[in-house]
Formats: C-alpha cells, sequence, structure tokens
C-alpha cells in the first residue's frame, strides 16, 4: 500500500500533465465557437464533467481529478493531435499540388552560377577601382 505522500505525489503530476491539454482543448474551441463559456461546456462535455469543473481546473482551484476524467481529457487530447496533424499533412499536399516545390529546397537565385553571372552582367557599368587588378 502506497503512503498518502506516494498518492499526492502521482495526483500533482498527473494534474500537471492535464491541465496544459484541457486548456489547449478550451482554446481550440474558443476559437471555433467564439465564447471562452461555450467553449468551457463543450471541452466539459466531451470529457464527462461540468463547466464549473473545467474553469476550476484551469484556474488550481483543488478538483477531484478521476482516472475515468484524467484518462477522457487524454483520449480528447490526442484526437485533437491527430486531427491537427491530418490537417497540416493535407494542408501540405494541396501546398506542393499547387506547384509549391520543396519548401526546405533554396532559392535559385542563391546559387553560385547565377550569382557569379548577375555580378559580370553589372561590371560594365560599373567603373573599375583604382587598383583592384592588382589583387
Amino acid at each position: 500500500m502506497r503512503t498518502i505522500f506516494a498518492r499526492k505525489r502521482t495526483m500533482t503530476s498527473a494534474v500537471s500533465k492535464a491541465q496544459p491539454w484541457v486548456a489547449a482543448l478550451v482554446e481550440l474551441d474558443e476559437l471555433r465557437s467564439g465564447s471562452r463559456m461555450n467553449a468551457y461546456e463543450n471541452v466539459a462535455r466531451a470529457i464527462g464533467v461540468t463547466a464549473s469543473w473545467v474553469r476550476k481546473f484551469l484556474g488550481n482551484q483543488p478538483v477531484r481529478l478521476d482516472a475515468d476524467v484524467y484518462l477522457g481529457i487524454e483520449a480528447r487530447y490526442r484526437a485533437a493531435c491527430a486531427r491537427w496533424d491530418a490537417e497540416a499533412e493535407l494542408q501540405k499536399q494541396r501546398f506542393f499540388a499547387l506547384g509549391g516545390g520543396d519548401v526546405n529546397a533554396p532559392d535559385p537565385s542563391l546559387v553560385e552560377g547565377r550569382v557569379v553571372a548577375m555580378r559580370d552582367r553589372a561590371a560594365p557599368d560599373v567603373a573599375p577601382v583604382e587598383g583592384e587588378g592588382a589583387r
């Protein structure tokens, strides 16, 4: 049997993990609905608690975090992350379909050969600097 201190430490770590997840879910829903109070309601409904519980939980007030609630929070957050990743992949595919090319590819105008060619084209317009040929 664990001591009361060991149980409190476990609960504290669960709360510290779950709070940012709940905050992210509320923020996402607030962006969708336009209302923070509606976001609290929607997230609370999704994880099986009340909106008052969500507000207290995010406000660091003492609330009971049961295992089923924690697992519900984790499941909702992981589902949201999977959805965000899928949306990001879809946006990336759309970008490439429009001819976006490789995002990480160097700018062709910065390739050494082109820079030298541009420098050579500009040379006739510029008067030579005295003593430059000695270098």
